[in-house]
């Protein structure tokens, strides 16, 4: 039997929220499109060379927001600025929320459960704009 060339297991966990930015990106401004080239849509992942696996983004609050809507893309690695480098992949919907010394604001995962080719990106934005904003953190693993 041949060796398997390709894994579907990822080999090294990763973690991301925009790594050109940091760890803690909050969106607050709307890109209201369905195609994924407004200027505020924000990366949440590239994927390693190799491809990568995500299982699921999570969505928190970062204190007082009026209710929106999360738009997911997928990117094939090229300027996100061009519509036919995204697909519009999902959206889910972000309740308003209160910032609280004494209890959490709500966390919200949206599963994904896709391998996406080497260099292929995720991107969100949201749909109306909003005042603490959100961030998404990508859960996924690399095939190195």
């Amino acid at each position: 039997m041949a060796a398997n060339t390709n894994p579907i297991y990822s080999i090294k966990g990763q973690v991301a929220n925009n790594g050109s930015t940091g760890m803690n990106q909050l969106v607050l401004n709307a890109a209201n499109d369905y195609t994924g080239i407004d200027a505020d849509v924000s990366l949440v992942f590239t994927a390693s060379a190799d491809g990568s696996y995500i299982r699921r983004l999570r969505f928190k609050a970062g204190g007082t927001n009026t209710a929106s809507v999360a738009r997911i893309y997928i990117n094939n690695g090229s300027t996100p600025t061009t519509a036919t480098n995204n697909v519009f992949y999902g959206e889910v919907s972000l309740p308003g929320t209160t910032a609280s010394a004494v209890a959490a604001t709500i966390d919200l995962d949206y599963p994904m459960d896709i391998a996406i080719p080497g260099g292929f990106r995720i991107y969100f934005g949201l749909a109306t704009a909003v005042a603490a904003g959100w961030v998404c953190t990508a859960i996924a693993g690399d095939y190195v």
